[in-house]
């Protein structure tokens, strides 16, 4: 029974994920930019905009969403989210001109997001699983929602190329409030028992403003925000980088596809390498990898050098995003665990939304990449040394400040 109740939490949660808004509305925004623009005599900086609204109000959101989770449960916060997900779907089915309806949908999309994105998910899975938690995470959180994006693009392309975009955002919003709502409601559950499945110590619990007076959870929020930004951002500007040093479109496209793809198999080789270790080092290789690849890249148009160079960013830039709420749990439990990691996922959302921009605001300055992907490199240098600065998992989580003799202990058994 147990077991049962184990798969069904995980399969609800990787279905929730797989229907909600980065696996559904992100991946066929780029689908419906050029048809949306055409048929509404737009530019294509207009409906971008509902990038930058979601993104904002969704950072603002995530640690009051992940408080609500921590207090009343999962399942009725995720149904409430993807069916707000769903809505703002259907509004900009709609939508004639940028006007109200136009932000009413981004602002309902981007509390949708807040209340069913991955920190909800955080302390359900893990609540199952101990000794494989980084695995399960990394599936639930990273590969469910990788695989619904390689099925929803083209889809999405077909739908608008059979029944118009207004239709296809419809049918698509049809799919995520009734399979995403109705899968949370039933099978959503969290493991009472606290999802032990080893003798020895637990991690103790801790509330967010006692984990906000730590050093362990600075370090981590900042290599956290830093690294994830700096290679997401320059992810956005790889290609354009290749081109500009006359690498063909079709090879940086090729180099391209490396780093994503390499980021499936980091999920799996860092999820497991993460559950057989309570020490941070193998981690903090993880985030290292990165810059090995920035440095291969760099110095040679070679494109195996490239495609290697690209793997190595790949496997790094999936450890970060993906290992993250698994040192959440490791560091402070499970009782707080998604207002904790709403707040890192919020840190992390900033810097993500602000880095693309930055590099592009770099290159328009210098007239050229160097510098840009300098600093780039300086971030996740920095981010590889903030990670690998954290205590073991059986080690006390230092408060930053000792005001209150406050002393928070971390153990797991991993």
């Amino acid at each position: 029974m147990i077991d049962w109740r184990r798969w069904s939490a995980m399969a609800a949660s990787a279905i929730c994920m797989a229907v909600g808004m980065s696996a559904v509305f992100m991946s066929s925004f780029p689908v419906f930019l050029e048809p949306v623009s055409r048929d509404l005599a737009w530019g294509r900086a207009v409906l971008p905009q509902i990038i930058t609204v979601i993104s904002l109000s969704a950072a603002v959101l995530m640690p009051l969403c992940g408080r609500l989770v921590d207090r009343i449960g999962v399942r009725i916060p995720v149904a409430l989210g993807l069916i707000l997900v769903a809505s703002g779907m259907g509004l900009l089915s709609l939508i004639r001109s940028n006007g109200a309806v136009f932000w009413v949908a981004a602002l309902l999309l981007g509390a949708g997001a807040a209340l069913s994105g991955p920190p909800a998910f955080v302390g359900v899975v893990s609540s199952w699983f101990d000794k494989n938690r980084a695995l399960a995470l990394g599936c639930v959180l990273s590969i469910a929602p990788m695989c619904s994006q390689a099925v929803v693009a083209p889809l999405a392309q077909h739908l608008i190329a059979t029944v118009g975009w207004r239709t296809s955002y419809q049918m698509l919003a049809l799919v995520v409030s009734v399979v995403g709502a109705a899968t949370a409601l039933l099978f959503l559950r969290r493991n009472s028992a606290g999802g032990s499945e080893m003798p020895g110590p637990q991690p103790v619990d801790v509330t967010a403003g006692q984990a906000l007076r730590t050093r362990t959870f600075w370090q981590l929020a900042i290599a956290s925000a830093l690294a994830s930004g700096a290679l997401i951002g320059f992810s956005v500007h790889v290609v354009s980088w290749l081109t500009g040093r006359s690498v063909a479109p079709a090879q940086a496209a090729l180099v391209l596809s490396a780093l994503f793809l390499s980021g499936v198999a980091g999920t799996f080789l860092s999820s497991y390498v993460a559950d057989r270790s309570r020490s941070i080092r193998p981690i903090q290789i993880f985030y290292a990898l990165p810059l090995a690849g920035l440095g291969l890249m760099a110095a040679s148009n070679a494109l195996p050098t490239m495609v290697l160079g690209a793997a190595l960013v790949g496997l790094g830039m999936s450890a970060v995003t993906g290992l993250a709420p698994f040192l959440v749990t490791r560091y402070f439990g499970l009782g707080a665990s998604a207002e904790i990691f709403g707040i890192v996922m919020a840190m992390s959302m900033a810097s993500i939304g602000l880095a693309p921009l930055l590099i592009g605001l770099g290159f328009d300055r210098t007239g050229g990449y160097v510098l840009p992907l300098a600093l780039t490199a300086l971030a996740v240098a920095i981010a590889t040394i903030a990670i690998g600065l954290l205590p073991r998992a059986n080690a006390p989580a230092r408060p930053a400040h000792d005001d209150h003799g406050l002393s928070i202990v971390a153990e797991r058994v991993s």
